[in-house]
């Protein structure tokens, strides 16, 4: 059943948000929801802009958003799907689902996309300092940040599952329930899915985009170097990989470590942000309201793209990468928009973004499967909601924080020594 499941999801690139490493779908899951921003601020002077933390936040509060009705059939079967647009026999009830404002609550693919393209632009941005990170500080405090909670959550579902009332599964998938929980663990499944290496993610699904964070992560100081060759380089060779990967996925089916190529063009765009940020934010702050305002819209478009005109699977994902880029340019380059992040609980949301991403699915199956059947699903799925969220803070106290605390340690320790003023030739705030 596994092997059939896995196909079918990477067969689909679409607007999946989870199962196995290219399951976008179910989980949206997360990227990442670590901050490797805040991480970077221990060690090197970058610039720190607090606003994107908030963004990581909302981010994941649409990915719970999304889990959550894709609980129903009717839901998972559109928006688990290609991105049929209403002009292709989706119909009104679809435009409505996947079209309008509203729809951006639930866009759970776009999500994903948004956390490798805002991964991209925030680990790079210690790069573009005096002082550089090395390979192995680097990769070691990636570790200790993504590692541990997985590896913590992965062996406490593990530890559940045997004692939990488990439901049938349906073998071709009618809502999130089916891709989870549908085999009995062993210790070779636990540990491929702990330490990320798995080809799906049974156990807690959301880990399939953690499991190409922590790939990207191993080779992301390359994918800078890349990116320092300029945008005319860099673009068409992260594109040659994206499509080789899908070319391979399309002929045979097979999701191995090459499906990494597929999202390393998300990682790039942030990444390539990065570096011209200073000319991108001049270029927006020279532009009219008007024309600003237009950028606003034409970013709405980018994100909204799969379900507006048919195309292939490849080619939505690119351009909601493009969409997402343009919304962390947007945000970078208004002070209206930052302050209006960090109002209310966004920031805390932001905090906990990570822990909240990696607890939410298992509360919401567990939910699902415990609560008695005279509870309406609706309160059942806000009661998973909001227990979630006391949740992640109750693990971003007791695993998450001292991980971060572990990663900086380690950061410190390892870290260049400080160059003398003198040789000193670039601001760490460019």
């Amino acid at each position: 059943m596994s092997a059939v499941l896995l196909r079918r999801n990477h067969a689909r690139l679409a607007p999946r948000k989870y199962p196995g490493p290219d399951i976008m779908n179910v989980a949206a899951p997360s990227i990442p929801m670590t901050s490797p921003l805040r991480d970077a601020v221990a060690t090197h002077q970058i610039e720190r802009i607090a606003a994107l933390d908030s963004m990581r936040g909302i981010a994941a509060i649409i990915i719970i958003v999304y889990h959550c009705i894709t609980v129903y059939p009717g839901i998972f079967h559109v928006l688990d799907g290609y991105g049929r647009n209403a002009f292709d026999g989706g119909g009104l009830s679809v435009f409505l689902l996947t079209t309008l404002p509203p729809s951006l609550l639930w866009s759970g693919r776009e999500a994903v996309l948004f956390f490798f393209t805002l991964s991209g632009f925030v680990l790079t941005l210690p790069f573009l300092t005096t002082r550089p990170p090395n390979y192995v500080p680097f990769l070691m405090q990636r570790m200790v940040r993504l590692l541990p909670p997985c590896i913590f959550i992965v062996l406490l579902i593990a530890a559940l599952l045997p004692i939990i009332p488990v439901g049938a599964r349906n073998a071709t998938p009618m809502t999130i329930l089916d891709y989870c929980w549908f085999e009995a663990p062993n210790l070779w499944m636990v540990l491929r899915q702990a330490l990320l290496f798995g080809d799906f993610y049974s156990l807690n699904p959301v880990l399939w985009t953690l499991h190409y964070e922590w790939h990207a992560s191993i080779v992301f100081p390359l994918l800078v170097a890349v990116t320092a060759l300029g945008t005319r380089v860099a673009v068409p060779l992260f594109l040659i990989g994206a499509a080789i990967a899908y070319g391979e996925l399309r002929l045979t089916g097979a999701t191995g470590y090459a499906m990494t190529l597929y999202y390393l063009p998300y990682f790039a765009f942030g990444s390539l942000l990065a570096r011209h940020r200073a000319a991108i934010r001049a270029w927006i702050g020279g532009l009219s309201g008007g024309a600003r305002l237009g950028l606003w819209v034409g970013c709405y478009i980018l994100l909204k793209f799969r379900w507006l005109a048919p195309a292939p699977a490849v080619l939505d994902d690119l351009v909601n990468g493009a969409g997402a880029a343009l919304l962390i340019a947007l945000v970078i380059s208004s002070a209206t928009a930052q302050a209006w992040l960090m109002r209310g609980p966004l920031p805390w949301f932001g905090k906990v973004s990570f822990s909240l991403y990696l607890v939410h699915v298992p509360v919401i199956l567990l939910m699902v499967e415990l609560m008695p059947a005279v509870v309406p699903l609706p309160v059942t799925l806000l009661a998973a909601a909001l227990l979630s969220l006391g949740l992640a803070q109750v693990m971003f106290r007791t695993v998450e924080l001292p991980c971060i605390q572990l990663s900086r340690r380690i950061a410190k320790a390892l870290a260049r020594p400080v160059q003398p003023a003198g040789l000193r030739t670039e601001s760490a705030t460019s």
